[in-house]
């Protein structure tokens, strides 16, 4: 019974036996090529791991060199506008007090009322080595206006650019302060003379003095102040493109033939030229032109600013 059990067993079991053996052979073939396939992907994600790993070190070198070379773009941007506006003034321009012939070099007390009411206490790109971005990482740093950064000091202003990294490495914060404390005070004149001396808000870089400070350039951008070349008729109080054509066309072209021009003279240029000139008043133009034509700027704003179309109120 033993034998004849045995041999139906193994009779039972030699046909599953096979396919158990050919499945386990083919499972097994299967499992090692997808074991390499996973070592083949594995290696790969660590090379392509490695790879990223580069290029963000590539890329944060490329922002931190992104971030200086915009700060010296900006630096040789300002000097850039400052040279264009040399050049601009430069041929016939009038040399006044180491300005080039601004209507105002100076403030009066009713021309800096004007400054004030123009500025405010928050303009703080009117201080020398301040511009757009730098006004935002001050507001974002809870400095405002000019009492607020008159109230810092220059190591406080440091630790503030030092928090955005290499960016502002090259901007020097010293004269800040004092800057802000003369614009608080509507101290412009004092603003004046020392942007005079800042080289883009340095006080250790020497300078002609003969630019125009950053004060200066905001309000003739605001178009409070003026530039005048030599001899621009344009530049007396009630003169406009049109009545300077007349009086160049009568031979009246210089501020001091202006000057010397009497009243009956001009009035006579603008009866002749018709009635579309009858309203203009000439009684204050060679007043005016005595003054622009001896470089007494700060005399003749303080002038015009009584002066109504050219006419005294």
């Amino acid at each position: 019974m033993m034998n004849l059990f045995d041999f139906c067993s193994i009779h039972w079991i030699f046909p599953w036996l096979l396919p158990f053996l050919l499945g386990l052979a083919l499972g097994w073939l299967l499992w090692a090529k997808y074991k390499s396939m996973m070592e083949d992907l594995e290696t790969k994600i660590s090379g392509l791991n490695i790879r990223i790993q580069g290029l963000e070190a590539d890329l944060e070198a490329c922002k931190k060199a992104r971030m200086e070379a915009e700060g010296n773009v900006s630096l040789l941007r300002g000097k850039m506008r400052e040279m264009e506006a040399n050049m601009s003034a430069g041929i016939g321009a009038v040399s006044v007090g180491g300005g080039l012939g601004l209507a105002a070099i100076s403030a009066t007390e009713s021309s800096g009322d004007k400054w004030f009411a123009a500025i405010g206490t928050n303009k703080l790109q009117i201080i020398e080595g301040i511009g757009p971005k730098m006004e935002e990482v001050l507001h974002e740093n809870g400095i405002t206006d000019f009492s607020e950064l008159a109230a810092k000091n220059p190591e406080n202003l440091r630790e503030i650019l030092n928090k955005y990294g290499d960016k502002y490495r090259i901007i020097d914060p010293n004269t800040w302060p004092q800057q802000a404390s003369l614009a608080n005070d509507r101290q412009w004149n004092e603003l004046i003379t020392l942007q005079k001396t800042l080289d883009t808000g340095r006080s250790d870089t020497a300078t002609d003095g003969l630019t125009d400070s950053k004060l200066e350039k905001w309000l003739i951008k605001a178009g409070i102040l003026r530039r005048w070349v030599q001899d621009d008729l344009k530049a007396i109080e009630g003169i406009g493109p049109k009545i300077e054509q007349l009086l160049h066309d009568a031979g009246i072209s210089t501020w001091r033939s202006l000057s010397q021009t009497s009243v009956t003279a001009i009035q006579e240029v603008l009866t002749a030229a018709g009635s579309r000139f009858a309203l203009a008043d000439p009684a204050t133009w060679p007043k005016q032109a005595e003054l622009a034509a001896d470089g007494k700027w700060d005399e003749l704003q303080a002038y015009q600013d009584f002066l109504n179309a050219g006419k005294e109120k």
